[in-house]
């Protein structure tokens, strides 16, 4: 569980059900410390663009106090949900719970993004969205991408963004079970998500065969569905906790040792059911295995024998970023993030360096890449000159949404998964 809250409560604290204490958005102490970290302020500038500021927005939404404009409202959806702020919080505000919060009074009362609400839509219904995949598959593979790109239509449409951001599909299915033809260690199951099964299989797959190869047979169960990071996000609760029960209750039922994920994004959401989901009244969705992040799950159980095997990679010198969402999230263990770097440093012959301020968000905030292009851009142009200015052979990061964005100009197609690239070695 993520242990955001570790110091004494203010007066109107409340318990978390992890028995930990979430201060309320009036404790605050307006010390401007998160500025210096804070991306939409890197940008602008202006108070407007702080933490401590869509504090006081979000306080008025919850405890609904005084009005909110519509100024006050725009400031509060500019924010990317990085939750740097929360990293360097003295009165340690779980921001990013206060913001769910926040979000999920407005949609019960019946405000809510249209594109979002259709999101919402299609993912939640597995037939629409595998239907949806296979005319995405027809698109891209008939020549009609190649067409519409010439016209200009996307862009008439405003749709040009989210299209160019698009990696290829893989329709096929996953099997239930990949078994290992090395000396078995255990089971693993695999939680795929709803992007990653069918929009970076490239991962998933790497991820499993990397899994097979130190000794543990993959399951992947069919039943699992999203994770809900972007229902709860947008403040829809109720359909993030049927999520959450649904996906505790199929992995709960399997004889496993561990879930692995690999997207960091679902994998935050993912450790964080308990806390969203442990209000007064309702059952606690708890998953009675331990969650790994691919990466950290490999650095734990890479052999010996394996730590040869780097030592005619091609790509002699990696630059690592670090998503928000595995940087940011602080466990018992520490930061997931580092697990990257010492998995990395098994492998021979190889450079690996972070992406220098790693500590700022990329932009891509879920959905906020394709929401609020005119934040994510500028901060993704950043991060590119970085990489750029790095003279490095790849950008690795683990979080698909990330990936997707930082994969253009300098990047383009050299941006991958750990896992991905650790595999390719064992080919």
């Amino acid at each position: 569980m993520f242990d955001f809250i570790d110091d004494l409560p203010g007066d109107n604290a409340t318990n978390s059900p992890n028995g930990l204490y979430i201060p309320e958005a009036t404790d605050c102490m307006r010390c401007g410390l998160c500025i210096s970290v804070c991306p939409t302020y890197k940008l602008s500038q202006t108070e407007a663009e702080t933490p401590r500021s869509r504090i006081r927005t979000i306080d008025k939404i919850i405890n609904g106090n005084t009005s909110v404009t519509g100024e006050e409202l725009k400031h509060l959806n500019n924010c990317t949900q990085c939750r740097a702020c929360e990293t360097v919080c003295p009165s340690k505000m779980a921001y990013g719970h206060l913001f769910d919060r926040a979000r999920e009074q407005r949609f019960q009362n019946g405000v809510g993004n249209f594109l979002a609400v259709m999101g919402f839509k299609l993912i939640e219904n597995k037939a629409l969205f595998y239907a949806v995949t296979l005319i995405v598959r027809l698109y891209q593979k008939t020549g009609l991408q190649f067409l519409l790109r010439k016209t200009g239509l996307l862009r008439i449409l405003k749709l040009d963004k989210a299209e160019s951001l698009m990696p290829e599909v893989d329709i096929s299915k996953l099997a239930v079970r990949y078994p290992t033809s090395k000396q078995y260690r255990g089971n693993v199951a695999l939680f795929t998500g709803c992007i990653s099964d069918h929009f970076d299989r490239k991962t998933l797959l790497a991820s499993i065969k990397l899994l097979n190869v130190i000794g543990f047979d993959v399951l992947v169960p069919k039943e699992q569905t999203c994770c809900g990071a972007i229902h709860r996000h947008q403040g829809n609760a109720v359909i993030a906790d049927k999520m959450a029960s649904l996906n505790t209750d199929v992995f709960n039922s399997l004889d496993i040792e561990a879930i692995i994920y690999t997207a960091s994004g679902c994998g935050l959401m993912l450790n964080e059911y308990e806390q969203n989901n442990g209000d007064e009244g309702n059952e606690l969705k708890r998953f009675g295995n331990p969650l790994f992040d691919i990466t950290e799950f490999l650095n734990l159980h890479w052999p010996e024998e394996l730590k040869q095997k780097g030592r005619h990679v091609k790509a002699k010198k990696i630059v690592v970023h670090e998503p928000c969402s595995q940087r940011n999230a602080r466990t018992e263990s520490g930061n997931r993030h580092q697990h990257v770097y010492a998995l990395l440093e098994k492998i021979p012959e190889i450079t690996v360096i972070p992406l220098p301020d790693n500590q700022i968000c990329c932009g891509a905030g879920g959905v906020h890449m394709l929401t609020h292009p005119e934040i994510a851009d500028p901060l993704r142009n950043i991060k590119l000159a970085h990489f750029e200015q790095s003279e490095a052979d790849l950008l690795l990061s683990t979080n698909i949404g990330c990936a997707l964005h930082l994969n253009t100009g300098s990047a383009r197609n050299k941006v991958v998964h750990p896992a991905v690239f650790l595999a390719e070695l064992l080919t």
